[in-house]
Formats: C-alpha cells, sequence, structure tokens
C-alpha cells in the first residue's frame, strides 16, 4: 500500500492550539477533544472522498499535530478503478 504525508505549516499548529484553549475553557478532557478532532477529520474526508475506510487520522496534542494517511493499493498502470482506493505503479 502506498501512503502520503503532508508537511505541517503554521496554520495546522494554530488549529490544534486553538483547540487547546477551547478544551480548557470548556473543560473537555484531553480524549473527548482528541476524539472530537479526529472526527472533524473524517468528516471533511468523506465530503471529499465519499468514503473514511482508508484513511488513519492520528491526533498528537503534546506535540500540536496531526497526520492523515490515506492508504491506497498499488495496481498495474492502466487498472486504477477508483482513484481513491487504487494508485497506479508509475
Amino acid at each position: 500500500m502506498a501512503t502520503k504525508t503532508a508537511k505541517k505549516d503554521e496554520k495546522t499548529v494554530n488549529l490544534i492550539e486553538s483547540f487547546a484553549e477551547f478544551k480548557e475553557m470548556k473543560n473537555i478532557d484531553r480524549t473527548t477533544l482528541v476524539g472530537v478532532l479526529e472526527e472533524c477529520f473524517r468528516s471533511v474526508i468523506v465530503k471529499m472522498y465519499g468514503s473514511d475506510e482508508n484513511y488513519d487520522i492520528i491526533v498528537n496534542p503534546d506535540k500540536g499535530d496531526f497526520e492523515i494517511y490515506r492508504n491506497r493499493t498499488v495496481v498495474e498502470d492502466g487498472k486504477v478503478k477508483d482513484d481513491n482506493m487504487e494508485i497506479s505503479l508509475s
């Protein structure tokens, strides 16, 4: 399977910091906050790609970052049937 990662930028860090402030103001526990963040990302992925079943989302509140991996099966060139689930060898 192939994965692709995006580089963290300043906007990403600001988003996590904003959620951390929200957590403190509303007294939400860490587990709930991480779950809410993951569900937000999954919701966007479903809207963009129709499914989130081949995505892994890792939220790290300690470092203030997150990672989203899209897992796809490598197939022969010209044999891709679903761009979200498969990627050509080349």
